[in-house]
């Protein structure tokens, strides 16, 4: 028991950090990582956030077509953001449902093929095979979703932020505890 513990604290020091998102700090990896079609969303330096979907990314501008309903008529217009007035911007992660459910759509259409080819050949028996071709069915439907979601896994984009450099420093102080005391006080503030 004591070997367990010792090793899950060596490994838990020795440790890599696992990065749920990529953290972008440049205009210039921001230009890099964002692809036409990406749905992003903007938090501009007057505070105000724009959810979109990225028409172009230039050295110093992103051109976005908001995702919101067209006021009384009239068309919604394309934004043109300057990088450097980009206070945040966040892309989710593509969510992978979309693959498994193309994936068990194609398999539901293999195994309703398998089960309508057996009733045209050998409707007379249908209460003998029936049940079989209804849980290849339901196999195939559901092999079909895994290897969807396996595929669209391994082909959507992870989440990016975008964070602009702050114009605040980190300060780091030390202080006595107590005036007298054993002890000290540390302070690190971003």
């Amino acid at each position: 028991m004591l070997r367990l513990v010792l090793s899950l604290i060596v490994a838990a020091i020795w440790a890599t950090p696992c990065v749920a998102q990529t953290r972008l700090t440049s205009p210039a990896e921001l230009e890099r990582e964002l692809a036409e079609g990406d749905l992003i969303t903007v938090v501009h330096t007057s505070g105000q956030p724009v959810a979109g979907r990225v028409l172009r990314v230039t050295a110093d501008s992103l051109a976005m077509r908001p995702v919101t309903k067209p006021v009384q008529g009239r068309a919604v217009r394309d934004l043109t953001i300057s990088l450097s007035a980009i206070q945040s911007l966040e892309r989710p992660r593509d969510p992978v449902r979309n693959g498994a459910l193309i994936g068990a759509g194609v398999g539901a259409g293999i195994g309703g093929a398998m089960f309508l080819t057996a009733f045209v050949i050998d409707r007379n028996e249908m209460d003998e095979w029936a049940p079989f071709y209804l849980g290849a069915t339901g196999a195939c439907t559901g092999i079909g979703a895994l290897i969807g979601w396996a595929v669209d896994a391994t082909r959507s984009k992870p989440a990016l932020r975008f964070e602009a450099a702050s114009r605040q420093r980190a300060t780091f102080a030390v202080q006595p505890l107590r005036p007298r005391g054993a002890g000290i006080r540390l302070a690190v503030a971003f």
